[in-house]
């Protein structure tokens, strides 16, 4: 690994983060970064001794919601995350994230960059020593997927404004930019939407040192001014670094990795599902499943943690209590949620709070709906959806 960051003189990289993006969002305009330690990105500012991290990731997405995860960190440790500039002399605080005791954190602030925030850099996150994990690229050594791709935007370098303004850019327009990195395999792709036509861009990757390595040419674009550039090898295997992607016309600086803020924040249904008899379902086929009826349920889940749950046609006044199963099969939660029906088998319970559920959470899982743990311990109505 370190042979390749020899060969690699730049440490890649350069903006924030963005959660998994759906086809739907192609030409959203956020950034998608994995976290990697400090030192083995080849940087100057790394704490001494290195805490461990098996794996991680940070999203700023183009509503400004910032998220960060990182798994198999320091346990019960708390780290600041910031967005700090290429050049590291700029820096945005954004909060803390902890670790628990399995190492594991998670961190999210909604709508932290306002609308119209253009951003470039790197997210860090330091601990009592100095930088522990930062944004970068990860190439797997094996060509297995092992981390996340790099998937940040490309935006104009004169627009940039967090954590601060950069100098010496061009003015080239840009109505939207992309930059790629597989994990699995090395390969790059740059796109270029918008651009000043009949123009290349040479691409570059720019250390936090200064230092450059040169990717390609994107271009000439057209006369729409489009262009792509497509190399399908061109980071070796186990390579591991952070800095920033910029295309430069003549020279100068005109479009740099990072992302920008352009749809207004909307607060999100956190999640909602119907429920389903346990016995009903047939993909697929459950055991320990109770035997009550239910013509239709429901549960939601709000951006305060809050849980509500509709039942129509279940047992007859019953006490039924919701529980939270969580997605790696660890032991189902009682949320402490009562769910008591009434004499038609209905109930409409909630907003309720569940204590697990508190402000930054991020949550995989689903809800299943049981009588209380001291009548029986089998899965009544489950979360599911019926085709017909």
């Amino acid at each position: 690994m370190f042979q390749s960051l020899r060969k690699w003189p730049v440490a890649l990289l350069a903006a924030p983060v963005a959660l998994c993006l759906g086809s739907g969002l192609a030409r959203a305009e956020p950034f998608d970064a994995p976290l990697v330690q400090c030192k083995s990105a080849a940087l100057t500012t790394c704490a001494e001794v290195q805490d461990p991290l098996k794996r991680g990731g940070a999203t700023i997405n183009d509503q400004g919601d910032v998220t960060v995860i990182v798994v198999g960190a320091a346990t019960n440790t708390t780290y600041a995350v910031s967005l700090v500039s290429n050049d590291g002399t700029q820096t945005t605080s954004i909060g803390n994230l902890k670790t628990g005791a399995d190492g594991n954190g998670a961190f999210r602030k909604d709508a932290f960059f306002k609308f119209g925030t253009v951003g470039a850099g790197n997210v860090v996150l330091t601990g009592g020593g100095g930088g522990e994990f930062v944004t970068g690229l990860s190439i797997s050594s094996n060509g297995l997927e092992s981390a996340r791709d790099f998937q940040p935007a490309l935006v104009r370098c004169t627009d940039v404004t967090a954590p601060g303004t950069l100098s010496g850019c061009g003015s080239d327009s840009l109505t939207y930019g992309h930059v790629d990195v597989e994990n699995d395999d090395g390969a790059l792709s740059i796109h270029v939407s918008g651009a000043r036509p009949s123009t290349s861009y040479t691409a570059i990757l720019r250390s936090p040192g200064g230092m450059t390595t040169a990717l390609g040419t994107v271009g000439p674009t057209n006369g729409a001014g489009n262009a792509t550039l497509v190399v399908t090898s061109e980071f070796p295997a186990s390579m591991i670094g952070s800095g920033a992607v910029v295309l430069q016309s003549a020279g100068t600086d005109e479009f740099v990795s990072g992302f920008k803020v352009d749809q207004k924040f909307v607060r999100p249904k956190v999640s909602g599902s119907s429920l389903e008899p346990c016995g009903s379902v047939t993909d697929p086929i459950l055991s320990n499943c109770g035997s009550d009826p239910l013509d239709d349920g429901s549960y939601d889940v709000n951006a305060a943690g809050d849980v509500s749950v509709k039942l129509s046609g279940a047992n007859p006044g019953t006490n039924y209590e919701l529980f939270f199963r969580p997605l790696d099969d660890s032991a189902d939660v009682d949320t402490g949620v009562a769910i008591p029906t009434n004499a038609l088998g209905n109930a409409d319970t909630g907003p309720k709070s569940f204590s697990a559920f508190t402000k930054n959470t991020i949550a995989s899982g689903t809800f299943v709906v049981k009588h209380p743990a001291n009548v029986d311990t089998l899965d009544q109505f489950v979360a599911g959806y019926e085709i017909h």
